[in-house]
């Protein structure tokens, strides 16, 4: 069998109703045509949304302590 239809296969099983198929094939070939380039630009971006997560979670954090420090302060 063919690596790439192997690795489709593989990640469409564990990521089965998250991510389509359609763009498990599609990120699959652009890792094969790029290689190591294509790793660092999805590292790149994955870092990007993590820090993305990580500001949202602490202003949410945040605005609950205000919001509590609002109600038992007056």
């Amino acid at each position: 069998m063919d690596p790439k239809k192997m690795l489709s296969k593989e990640i469409s099983n564990k990521v089965r109703g998250q991510i389509s198929e359609e763009i498990v094939t599609e990120t699959v070939n652009q890792f094969f045509k790029q290689g190591n380039a294509f790793i660092l630009l999805e590292l790149i971006n994955l870092r990007s949304e993590f820090k993305s997560l990580k500001n949202e979670l602490q202003n949410k954090t945040e605005n609950k302590h205000n919001s509590l420090h609002k109600l038992l302060v007056p």
